[in-house]
């Protein structure tokens, strides 16, 4: 399967995790690798610009990424297990520690979650630790430009 990814173009090369192992994410704790990745590309973006400030974004400095993940080690987090939370907590909603254990746990190469953007779409979140991250290639990394009208007040 192919997934997207949007980042700072200084980045685009590196799929190791390590952002989210720096800073932390919705889905895991500072300290714990995961690679965020969306199932479309206008999910990618939207995941993007909810998370900056269109006041700071420069329209080059951004790289789109098709990923090839293979889909042979797949668990999956359905809705309904978070929608409590996300009906509570909206785009604050955190669920740390799920990732953490799965990381931990090492049971599968990719987690399917819903997006708390468009709770029906799904990202799916890879382990750099498990057997098979030396499967996950970078198919194509080009520039993505934002339209302006999603970027400008």
């Amino acid at each position: 399967m192919i997934v997207f990814r949007i980042c700072n173009t200084v980045y685009s090369n590196d799929i190791s995790g390590n952002g989210a192992k720096m800073y932390g994410g919705r889905w895991n704790n500072k300290g714990v690798p995961v690679l965020y990745t969306s199932s479309t590309r206008a999910l990618a973006a939207l995941e993007i610009l909810v998370h900056i400030s269109t006041n700071n974004v420069q329209p080059i400095d951004f790289s789109i990424l098709s990923i090839f993940l293979p889909e042979n080690s797949i668990d999956e987090i359905p809705l309904t297990a978070l929608k409590t939370e996300i009906d509570k907590n909206g785009l604050n909603s955190n669920f740390k520690f799920i990732g953490d254990n799965w990381i931990k746990s090492n049971s599968s190469l990719l987690l399917k979650v819903p997006s708390i953007v468009i709770p029906e779409e799904y990202n799916y979140l890879v382990n750099p630790l498990h057997k098979n991250f030396n499967k996950v290639k970078i198919v194509e990394n080009k520039l993505f430009r934002f339209d302006n009208r999603l970027v400008t007040k």
